[in-house]
Parts: C-alpha cells; structure tokens; sequence
C-alpha cells in the first residue's frame, strides 16, 4: 500500500512540473518558417505569431524603436544559411520594412531572447496598459 501511494505521489509531482519545463524559453522554438504575424510590444520586445496560432515573445536589444512604424518585419540569422528550418534565436537580427523604418534601426536590432507567450503574460500585459503602468519584464 505504501508504495501505491508513493508512486501516486511521484506521478503527481512529475505531472504538475511538466506544465513548468514546458514554458522553459531552453525549449522553445519559432521557427523561421512558421512566423505568421506579428506586432511590437514596446521598444524592447514583440510578439510574434506562429502558423500554428502559438504566440511567441521575442525579447530585444539595440536600436527597435523604428518597429512602432514598420509595415512588415522578419529575422535574419547570421550567416542565414539553411535558415528555413531553424529556430529564431539570440543574435539573430530583426529587419523591418516600410512606414519610414530607418536604415541604422535594421541592422542594429536583435534578438536576446524567445520565450512563449502565455495567457498570463497577455492578461498582465493588458491589465498594465489599461492601468498606464509598465509592462513586465520577461
């Protein structure tokens, strides 16, 4: 009986962290290929969509200001050599298109970080701009 009850215990404890590993930013992938959408979440960030309907939050650095006013952006992968297949990952370059994206703005912002973009990443989010309060860092 004790061991019934340890192994319940341990499925358990196994089944409640999985939710936590699945969120880990080590595991995600948006792959170039898949990118759907996307929109700017402030100067240091966007939310990206994926052919899927998965959200992605693509943490920035450099100069992203001119995202406010691009008509259309992408990510270009150092070397972007057989970049089809990979995944959006950290020095990758962000490149923008149109609305008056600047030319010093295209080559000087990139990627720091992909994580997903949960339910209570997005409520947060709108609970601070509803309030006119920063948003989270991520």
């Amino acid at each position: 009986m004790k061991t019934k009850i340890i192994l319940a215990a341990t499925i358990m404890i196994a089944a409640l962290a999985a939710p936590a590993a699945a969120a880990d930013s080590s595991n995600v992938c948006l792959r170039h290929r898949d990118v759907d959408g996307w929109g700017a979440r402030d100067n240091h960030s966007m939310v990206v969509n994926d052919r899927f309907g998965r959200k992605y939050l693509v943490s920035l650095a450099g100069i992203c200001s001119d995202l406010n006013w691009a008509f259309g952006a992408g990510f270009r992968a150092p070397g972007h050599f057989g970049m089809e297949g990979s995944c959006v990952d950290r020095g990758d370059h962000v490149v923008m298109g149109g609305g008056g994206v600047s030319r010093v703005a295209n080559g000087s912002c990139w990627v720091t970080k992909v994580q997903l973009y949960t339910k209570d990443m997005q409520a947060a989010d709108k609970f601070a701009r509803e309030n006119k309060q920063p948003l989270a860092a991520y």
